[in-house]
């Protein structure tokens, strides 16, 4: 199903959204644009954040043993990158070994999507998916001028606001898809898994420059490893990198990556040769978060 949605209309349907949803969206907070229970119409802004919105659904720490309750929830302004990436969350959290946690708030979660109107400096989403999604999204709005596309798959967060779209409406999101691609370079990825080798010189290259801060796997949105630990009689999981030591430490003080050459060794093979293996993809967007966040480039 596709409509219409005048930019002069964006702010009120926020407002009906927050009076019938608990709505998250990027806002302004201390001159960062940083994704937050929106209070009003006027706290959303259309802008990409630094940090997507994966700890929405996954968050940051939680008390496994907590049995608590998520109301239906809206997350307007998310990006394609960071979308695409829950779907890849799915495939971990949602296959074999079921997180029933993730499963209750995905459920219970509806994204509005955002397409992106021009390439951000350190994206190559390009290479994998792209800035507009062809399936796993909820509702997708396109920037058309004047108006969005809206396109949903199905009618309950739509309201008396939005319009029938025209014909034409689908073909000019394509021709803003395909004008988007002429300005981002793609890469050539085909086979790469194939490509990387295990003893390759240039991972101790890499961690010679690598101050093993952490910085990209926090702000990666497919990155999904973590920790677990007590504390008292309650028990947590909390997000950890594959780049910090202590994340394969074991008893008797025993580290099977013990150097840093080969924790960035697992890192890369992980999400561009081992997940490929297992899952026939990439465990990429291509949203440069990683390149963004580094801070040593």
């Amino acid at each position: 199903m596709i409509y219409r949605l005048k930019k002069e209309n964006l702010k009120k349907y926020i407002e009906w959204l927050i009076k019938n949803y608990e709505v998250w969206g990027p806002a302004r907070v201390h001159g960062e644009t940083v994704f937050k229970i929106l209070e009003n119409g006027d706290e959303f802004v259309d802008e990409r954040t630094l940090l997507g919105p994966k700890e929405i659904i996954y968050p940051v720490n939680e008390n496994i043993f907590s049995n608590d309750y998520t109301k239906e929830r809206v997350v307007i302004g998310v990006r394609s990158c960071d979308l695409r990436a829950y779907a890849m969350l799915d495939d971990v959290f949602l296959g074999e070994y079921r997180d029933e946690k993730y499963e209750k708030r995905r459920k219970n979660t509806y994204f509005i999507n955002f397409v992106c109107k021009e390439p951000c400096q350190y994206g190559f989403c390009t290479t994998f998916y792209g800035p507009r999604l062809k399936d796993h999204f909820y509702m997708q709005f396109t920037d058309l001028g004047e108006y969005y596309l809206v396109e949903a798959m199905d009618k309950k967060l739509i309201n008396d606001l939005f319009e029938t779209a025209e014909n034409g409406d689908l073909e000019l999101a394509e021709n803003a898809e395909k004008e988007f691609y002429r300005k981002m370079e793609s890469f050539n990825v085909e086979n790469l898994y194939k490509k990387l080798d295990w003893n390759n010189p240039l991972w101790k290259e890499f961690s010679r420059r690598c101050i093993s801060c952490g910085a990209c796997n926090y702000a990666c949105p497919t990155c999904f490893c973590f920790d677990v630990y007590d504390d008292g009689d309650e028990r947590y999981r909390e997000w950890d990198s594959c780049i910090l030591s202590g994340f394969t430490k074991l008893a008797g003080n025993v580290n099977p990556r013990p150097t840093l050459d080969l924790r960035l060794r697992q890192r890369f093979l992980h999400k561009l040769k081992f997940h490929y293996e297992n899952y026939g993809y990439y465990l990429c967007t291509g949203c440069g978060r990683c390149i963004e966040v580094c801070p040593v480039n």
